[in-house]
């Protein structure tokens, strides 16, 4: 984990200024599966997320999504950071965000960082999809429960407004 946020942290000064005319807004559609929390099983559920270009390869983000569970399923809401090697068709990127989440007697947490390890693949200059896989750390396990954790994984679909 230190590891990650020195790199999230080292990338934006390696990072080139953008170009002018470069498209800064990406709309992100997610369909997700995995295991939110090791007190439930697998489930499915969906997302809307934003990007904001502020580097070369540097991305704020953002996005809200819900997940089928008992009580009204688990509702989500992220805010963070992306670092995106973009040189290639091919587009790895690393993710970094704070998570609030619903449901917290179902989840048994509210409050989690999520780390991503993805790759989006751009077929069209304003299209893309993506595959990432994810895992929460909460900062609120209840019952100081350490075991408490969620792995999930995202099929995207990413569209770049503007790109020429």
């Amino acid at each position: 984990m230190r590891c990650l946020a020195a790199f999230l942290i080292a990338l934006p000064a390696a990072a080139a200024p953008l170009a002018p005319g470069t498209p800064q807004l990406q709309l992100r559609f997610e369909g997700l599966f995995g295991q939110p929390t090791t007190l439930l099983g697998a489930r499915g559920g969906g997302g809307l997320g934003l990007g904001w270009r502020l580097t070369d390869q540097l991305w704020a983000i953002g996005d809200a999504a819900q997940r089928a569970a008992p009580n009204g399923g688990i509702g989500s809401l992220a805010v963070g950071l992306q670092a995106t090697l973009d040189m290639t068709p091919i587009e790895p990127y690393v993710e970094l965000a704070i998570v609030r989440l619903t449901n917290h007697d179902v989840l048994g947490y509210s409050l989690a960082t999520r780390t991503g390890l993805g790759a989006d693949w751009v077929f069209r200059k304003d299209l893309a999809l993506g595959l990432v896989v994810r895992t929460y750390t909460p900062f609120d396990p209840e019952g100081d429960n350490a075991t408490l954790a969620g792995l999930e994984a995202a099929l995207r679909l990413v569209f770049t407004p503007g790109a020429k």
